[in-house]
């Protein structure tokens, strides 16, 4: 602005236009410090994010940053400017409006890192693994002192696994105990539970172990081929338990693989007395689970049945479906050494239909005992097929006997089934349709209550049908 004489006005004329344009713009946009995530903690999530925002301060951000530019423009309402300056003065509007790119550009770039930092830790706590689980027998609490015991098994089991994964402290420290439902129940037993844990301990140590046989019989004929074993246990007041009752017990107390050798003996005994008396009969051995997981157990057997070399391939071990699709190194090679022997295995309590005859020919099985009421429900559907892709139930004798196994239906309770059974080409068949379990005598299972254990020449003997 020029005035009348073209002199340059004083300073009291200025100060009266620039200080209501200062308290206009300190009013208007007040200063505000860029917040620092390390001083002043995180900024408010915006809802539905998991990030920090702030849309006040990053405005506030914004008009400061071309507040350069913009005094710069308004004074030259205020400033007398000639010819000359134009062009310095547009050349400093220029470098304000960059500069003020320049910040908003910094402001961005402040936000983006921090926003990367907070997303990488995101992503690292969803990276860390869960504590595993550990997993351990079941086990009878007895006593406190059983389940502090058992308390600290699992604790040293935790902190072992512990130093061996890369989880972060503070996860090591909330994984340090198992799972709350592993643990051994703290429910004192029952009277009754004790006692009975008390008679079949005293029944086992006693060495109570009876055998009953049960035939299994060739379809249609019913002529008897196998003899499955069937383990009972009787205790001091004369009661006789199944397996159901007794080896959940024998289990927890760790005497599982105990009990197996046990009726092994007696069942080479039983063999010997069908050699004996020449009958091609063999007998069929279970064993449990839990007794096929105890490490170096069938390598004990190896060495059992070395002991009778003149029983080996009269004695089928037999193992749950379960335990056959979980082998690992040790038990193949024990499996394999078994095979070279002469030892023929099967498969038993199976739960469905789906099997490989050639893997199961590998591993040396011989015989595969499928449910009947399975096979029948898979004949009776459309297409015959099981469950997808498998083998049509109708093609498993035939595909089975391509592999030298023999499939046997169990648990055949009802006479209707037989002729079933017969239209699929099962050659073997076992239920209480055909007879049921029968007591072997002592004297024949060489059991302790026999004078004799292996004198059989005069023994009666409930095997007269084996041929």
């Amino acid at each position: 602005m020029v005035t009348k004489n073209n002199k340059i006005p004083g300073r009291e004329h200025w100060t009266q236009k620039w200080i209501p344009l200062l308290d206009f713009i300190r009013r208007s946009f007040p200063f505000q410090g860029h917040r620092s995530v390390r001083t002043e903690g995180p900024r408010p999530r915006k809802a539905g994010s998991p990030f920090p925002h702030d849309a006040r301060g990053d405005r506030k951000t914004a008009l400061l940053a071309f507040t350069p530019a913009f005094l710069t423009a308004a004074a030259s309402a205020y400033v007398p400017m000639e010819a000359s300056l134009v062009l310095p003065l547009l050349g400093f509007v220029i470098m304000a409006v960059f500069f003020g790119l320049v910040v908003l550009w910094w402001q961005a770039e402040t936000e983006r890192q921090t926003l990367a930092i907070q997303l990488a830790g995101l992503e690292q706590e969803e990276r860390i693994p869960a504590a595993p689980l550990v997993l351990r027998p079941p086990v009878l609490a007895d006593s406190p002192v059983t389940v502090l015991r058992e308390l600290a098994q699992s604790v040293s089991l935790q902190e072992t696994s512990a130093k061996t994964s890369p989880m972060l402290p503070e996860r090591v420290q909330a994984a340090r105990f198992p799972e709350p439902s592993l643990l051994p129940s703290m429910r004192r037993p029952s009277a009754e539970e004790v006692s009975r844990m008390r008679l079949v301990t005293q029944a086992f140590e006693a060495d109570r172990i009876e055998l009953h046989l049960q035939p299994v019989v060739s379809l249609p004929h019913t002529k008897i081929r196998f003899y499955e074993a069937l383990a009972r246990l009787r205790l001091a007041d004369g009661t006789l338990l199944g397996p159901g009752e007794f080896l959940p017990l024998l289990e927890a107390s760790g005497r599982a693989s105990d009990f197996d050798r046990r009726v092994l003996i007696r069942s080479m005994a039983i063999a010997r007395h069908l050699v004996a008396r020449g009958s091609e009969a063999i007998v069929g051995v279970n064993l449990t689970a839990h007794s096929i997981a105890e490490p170096g157990f069938l390598w004990s057997l190896a060495g059992l049945l070395d002991t009778s070399p003149d029983l080996l391939g009269k004695i089928v071990l037999e193992m749950p479906q379960h335990s056959w699709r979980h082998l690992d190194a040790d038990h193949r090679a024990a499996l394999a050494i078994l095979r070279e022997r002469g030892v023929p295995f099967s498969l038993d309590r199976a739960t469905d239909l789906r099997f490989d005859p050639v893997a199961l020919a590998d591993l040396g099985i011989r015989f595969m005992k499928l449910p009947a009421d399975l096979m029948i429900e898979a004949a009776e559907q459309a297409d015959g097929r099981y469950a997808g892709p498998e083998l049509d139930v109708r093609d498993f004798a035939s595909a089975l006997r391509r592999q030298g196994i023999r499939l046997i239906a169990e648990r055949v309770e009802e006479e209707d089934t037989v002729p079933m059974l017969c239209d699929l080409g099962v050659p073997l068949a076992q239920g209480f349709v055909f007879a049921g379990p029968r007591p072997v005598k002592p004297e024949i299972a060489g059991e302790q209550t026999a004078p004799q254990p292996f004198g059989l020449e005069d023994a009666p003997t409930l095997l007269r049908r084996a041929g």
